[in-house]
């Protein structure tokens, strides 16, 4: 039976639109084999500005653990969402060629620095072919652009969620599964981009909106 971890990110092929074929892309595309192997999680968060918290590293690794312990911690002013967005996929365009990569980006509220931005964070989505997912949670954030954002890359998501059992829901069952292969998998980087705007104070289920991130997160990671 699959773990909470592998029902979260699916290890569905996230892949996302193919740039213009080109003789110096098809080369280059052979020369990245699938790679096989344990997968890899990162955290970012944004508010006036996006920042990397921890790096790709193992999901269980309990310095990615006690990072995700510290969110609360983290908050700040404004929601910058296009240098979150941008911030992730940096990320992702270190991760090796031939490694899956995701975002799960999660935000509560409207964006109100650089959104006249969001287009050029999401071209170079596609170009370093990064599947997008969002995620809203509570009751006032801007789905129209949650759902563009999802739907600008190949198999993105959008999740509506409203309670800390939606947002488990939500992750655990968002990405389909990919069958394994004679016990091989392709290996994936995923990197979870959150909402640190001081609106995540806000209570949802009795708590800020920020702990139920952080529960939520710790308990599939665990």
């Amino acid at each position: 039976m699959p773990s909470l971890f592998e029902r979260f990110f699916g290890h569905s092929a996230a892949k996302s639109p193919r740039p213009p074929r080109s003789p110096q892309g098809a080369a280059k595309r052979k020369q990245a084999p699938k790679k096989f192997g344990p997968d890899r999680v990162a955290l970012v968060g944004f508010h006036e500005k996006g920042f990397v918290i921890a790096r790709p590293a193992p999901p269980h690794a309990d310095w990615l653990q006690a990072r995700i312990g510290r969110l609360p911690y983290q908050l700040g002013t404004a929601t910058n969402l296009t240098d979150g967005l941008r911030t992730a996929v940096k990320v992702c365009q270190k991760t090796p060629p031939g490694i899956l990569r995701r975002i799960w980006l999660l935000s509560d509220g409207y964006p109100n620095r650089q959104q006249d931005r969001i287009d050029s964070a999401l071209a170079a989505a596609r170009q370093a072919r990064v599947n997008v997912n969002t995620i809203g949670f509570g009751d006032e954030y801007d789905e129209r652009l949650l759902r563009r954002i999802s739907q600008s890359t190949h198999n993105g998501k959008f999740v509506a969620v409203r309670t800390m059992r939606e947002l488990t829901a939500a992750l655990v069952k968002s990405g389909p599964n990919q069958r394994r292969r004679r016990g091989q998998r392709q290996a994936e980087t995923t990197v979870i981009a959150v909402d640190l705007s001081y609106s995540m104070l806000e209570r949802m289920e009795g708590k800020p909106k920020i702990q139920v991130v952080q529960d939520v997160l710790l308990q599939l990671l665990h």
